[in-house]
């Protein structure tokens, strides 16, 4: 047994309008975005985000055209980049719930469980107890 509670937040998204819209929720982390922060650019591809990934491609770029300038040192660039990766790993799965929240979703629960698939079973749970 641990003395840490590793319990994580989501946040359920559903698209209103639906029949099936209880059947077919999104969950979205709350927190760190472990996958973003070590594969920023490709992550915000994968995750369709264009608007996310060309600020990460510009950002990235002007870093190193800084330092073939000889504007930044290797150190200086290594310290931004890894500030700028820690940003878009909190940035993340903000980024997703406003993605979400353009194409009609809202907001339907908060829900926390030791991994997701128990929070989904949370969720589920407390959903179907006040049908």
């Amino acid at each position: 047994m641990s003395i840490f509670n590793p319990m994580k937040i989501y946040t359920v998204h559903v698209k209103p309008g639906l029949e099936n819209a209880g059947q077919q929720p999104v969950f979205v982390g709350e927190g760190f975005n472990f996958f973003a922060f070590v594969f920023t650019f490709l992550w915000a591809l994968y995750q369709r985000l264009w608007v996310p990934a060309l600020l990460i491609f510009g950002v990235d770029f002007l870093l190193l055209s800084m330092n073939q300038h000889h504007i930044l040192n290797h150190l200086s660039l290594a310290a931004i980049d890894l500030g700028f990766h820690i940003l878009v790993g909190f940035w993340a799965n903000d980024w997703l719930r406003t993605r979400l929240a353009r194409r009609g979703y809202i907001l339907a629960d908060v829900t926390a469980g030791d991994n997701r698939l128990r929070a989904e079973q949370r969720y589920f749970e407390r959903m179907l107890a006040t049908v």
